[in-house]
């Protein structure tokens, strides 16, 4: 069972601290329902954007070159109707808004071209949880119009997305080691072409049978003159449904590794023997971040017991995982049939997990590795002073005795890092567990949020349903769980760490 934190979401009192000021009440299952996005409009006359949502949201902005355009997002929200635009004039091009992927709406102001902005004059400010006003400055006109570097012609996407295919081509992330294609669905067939000899520019085409890319993918949105890859272009083949995808590389670019994950996505990486940091990157710094202050302020913690000595402390590229049994001690979390409670399931089989973890040449480090009571802060507390590389947290669920019905495994994360984590995890332990798929959900747990590192929690299964009880009970389900989830976390750190 889990437990929210913040001013939204439901949890056991005695579980946060009081000084939050949230009425108590009891976890039982809470969806991660989407916010939405109510409205939004630019008053031109102010050069301000202001948007509304139902129920509060944390927005992340900044600002994207070539074009120039303010990005913000707002995680875990949709669109209440269908993407709007607004045309402005003078040196902003138009403001429109759109859902960049199934999770995040988006809201762009593009600036004309010759025209730009100081990104630290930039304020976004929250009137409250469900308005907010991006106030721009006074935007200055260059001299010159500016120009994108010579080592490319712009991105592409060309195409419409096809339906009913079981697989869809999200988008394309530069990443501290590469490059990662989100792709949605069944894990795609990998057809590679290269093109051009080492030290000329040249095109490396993956060709994806059976796919289509996605109807929110939009060219701005993909890298550019990253790492020596001067243009992506992706084109969309309606029959048979097929997505191409075109990198062409600059003559110091390497040859590049590419493989499909079990996550589904498609993972580039420079090849054996090279480190990223030998590859010219011309474009380091193309997305500058926007200040955005917290949704909300909370008020002061009161002290929390003190965090033991012995925590590990580890230096940057060294592997730490934290792990978190939930509950423990005077709290014994959820009790489900025939009594059986949460913290007895939970705690064996994180030990075991770390256990797995160490015996691969990880350190971890436990929020508890007996049967005490610890409160959420020193939980996160303890992942931030180690330095973990990162965290999770294992439950079991629970919702009411008179619903044996409800069974399944669920896993949650609450930031985009988080997700690539609870996805992997939750992919290496659903088909060893026998339960019933109840995905990788959005959640705003407290310690999901306020953790430094990829945190995600999974919830092993229901207490309180007639399938999964027998299965939590059971020591050996238990062992095979547990080498699951390190196995999850193992190939979440040989592909992203």
């Amino acid at each position: 069972m889990r437990y929210f934190g913040g001013n939204f979401g439901l949890r056991f009192d005695r579980l946060i601290p009081a000084s939050l000021g949230i009425v108590s009440a009891l976890v039982v299952t809470v969806p991660a329902e989407a916010a939405q996005l109510q409205s939004w409009w630019f008053n031109a006359r102010e050069n301000q954007l202001v948007f509304t949502t139902d129920t509060g949201v944390q927005p992340r902005a900044q600002m994207i070159f070539n074009p120039t355009r303010i990005v913000i997002d707002l995680p875990g929200t949709t669109l209440a109707g269908p993407p709007t635009s607004q045309s402005v004039g003078g040196a902003i091009r138009e403001v429109r808004s759109g859902q960049f992927d199934a999770q995040t709406s988006r809201l762009v102001i593009e600036l004309n071209a010759g025209y730009s902005l100081n990104p630290r004059n930039i304020e976004v400010r929250g009137v409250s949880n469900t308005r907010w006003i991006v106030q721009l400055p006074e935007a200055t006109r260059s001299e010159t119009t500016p120009t994108t570097t010579t080592t490319g012609t712009g991105n592409a996407v060309n195409g419409q997305f096809v339906r009913g295919v079981d697989t869809f081509v999200d988008g394309v992330n530069a990443t501290p080691d590469g490059f990662f294609i989100r792709t949605r669905g069944n894990i795609p067939e990998l057809n590679l072409e290269r093109q051009g000899e080492s030290g000329r520019e040249r095109q490396i085409t993956m060709t994806l049978p059976g796919t289509s890319i996605s109807p929110f993918l939009r060219s701005e949105s993909l890298p550019l003159n990253r790492y020596g890859v001067s243009r992506w272009e992706i084109t969309q083949e309606q029959r048979p449904a097929t997505t191409r995808i075109t990198m062409t590389l600059a003559p110091t670019s390497p040859d590049w590794e590419i493989s499909t994950t079990n996550l589904g996505g498609i993972v580039i990486l420079p090849p054996s023997g090279v480190s990223i940091n030998d590859v010219p990157d011309q474009n380091p710094r193309v997305n500058q971040p926007i200040a955005v202050p917290p949704s909300s302020q909370q008020p002061g913690l009161p002290p929390q017991p003190q965090i033991p000595n012995n925590v590990p402390r580890v230096n940057q590229g060294q592997l730490l995982v934290a792990i978190d049994p939930g509950h423990g001690g005077q709290d014994p979390g959820a009790i489900g049939i025939g009594g059986l409670q949460e913290k007895t399931v939970v705690l064996p089989l994180s030990l075991r997990v770390a256990e797995i973890l160490r015996a691969a040449g990880v350190q971890v480090v436990m929020t508890r590795a007996d049967d005490r009571t610890l409160d959420l802060q020193p939980r996160v507390d303890i992942a931030n002073q180690a330095n973990a590389t990162i965290f999770l947290s294992i439950h079991a669920n629970a919702i009411s005795l008179s619903r044996p019905d409800v069974n399944g495994l669920e896993t949650y994360y609450a930031s985009d890092s988080g997700q690539r984590l609870a996805s992997i995890i939750h992919a290496n332990a659903l088909p060893v567990s026998g339960l019933n798929d109840r995905g990788v959900k959005q959640a705003r747990f407290y310690v999901l949020r306020h953790t430094n590192m990829p945190a995600a929690l999974i919830e092993l299964g229901f207490l309180t349903g007639q399938d999964d009880v027998q299965r939590l009970a059971d020591p050996a389900w238990r062992e095979r769980m547990a080498q699951a989830i390190a196995q999850g976390i193992l190939q979440y750190l040989q592909i992203y760490r």
